[in-house]
């Protein structure tokens, strides 16, 4: 019998964790960590309480696990870099990367977001390889990460994958328009793509957008296609629902 892989999701409470857990049922052995509890657990999850600014807590809750998919953070563009950016988004974004290396893990997925290309403006699909364009402190912190990941790669021989994610809210049948260049991604989408992320073999370092598939997309969606096989169900490049 194959073992399933062990995932550690932090933040797990949050509107992405949600949706990993709706759309990925049992399909991973799931260690749920947030500092907020979760009670609703099915039987190939367990739950940790876990403040990612303790980093002894970190490496402990990333003990047998081989995948982190690290999504805790102050998600607001507007959040203040005193207040919570520093502790959040940096201390907690590099324990999130030391703690799977002290714990053995073989892959960070961290969550990056497209407030790290947002001064591209939407003009056309921008290319993971181009240099970061943040518009907020917030987005400069995601930057921060996606270099960690770079560093915990080379100099550790961690997996790492950052992920340039887009809004997780696209409805196909909402009210929108297939010529406003859209950074969206649907829930199915990023369960998928977080999926591939996860699943994808002999991956040293990759940063991805995070989008679905758009008419006139923010990011190229091919990037992350081409990298992790990745197949998007949703988008303006599709039939209103």
């Amino acid at each position: 019998m194959t073992t399933k892989p062990h995932v550690l999701i932090t933040g797990a409470a949050g509107l992405v964790g949600g949706i990993l857990r709706q759309h990925w049922g049992d399909r991973y052995a799931l260690r749920l960590a947030d500092i907020q509890p979760i009670s609703d657990l099915a039987s190939h999850e367990e739950f940790v309480s876990l403040d990612i600014r303790d980093l002894e807590s970190f490496t402990k809750a990333c003990r047998d696990v081989d995948v982190v998919v690290h999504l805790a953070a102050d998600r607001s563009p507007s959040a203040d870099f005193y207040e919570t950016l520093i502790d959040l988004n940096l201390i907690g974004c590099y324990n999130g990367f030391e703690a799977a290396r002290r714990s053995g893990c073989r892959r960070v997925v961290f969550a990056s977001s497209i407030n790290a290309v947002l001064g591209y403006r939407g003009d056309r699909a921008v290319s993971w390889d181009v240099p970061v364009f943040p518009q907020n402190v917030y987005g400069a912190t995601k930057c921060f990460g996606e270099a960690l990941g770079r560093v915990y790669a080379d100099q550790h021989d961690l997996s790492c994958i950052s992920v340039r994610l887009g809004s997780p809210r696209f409805d196909q049948s909402g009210d929108w328009n297939p010529e406003k260049p859209s950074h969206e991604i649907s829930p199915r989408d990023t369960a998928q793509l977080f999926a591939c992320c996860v699943d994808v073999e002999d991956l040293e370092w990759a940063v991805v957008p995070g989008i679905s598939r758009h008419k006139k997309g923010w990011q190229d969606v091919e990037d992350a296609c081409r990298v992790l096989g990745y197949q998007p169900q949703d988008g303006t490049a599709f039939p209103r629902a």
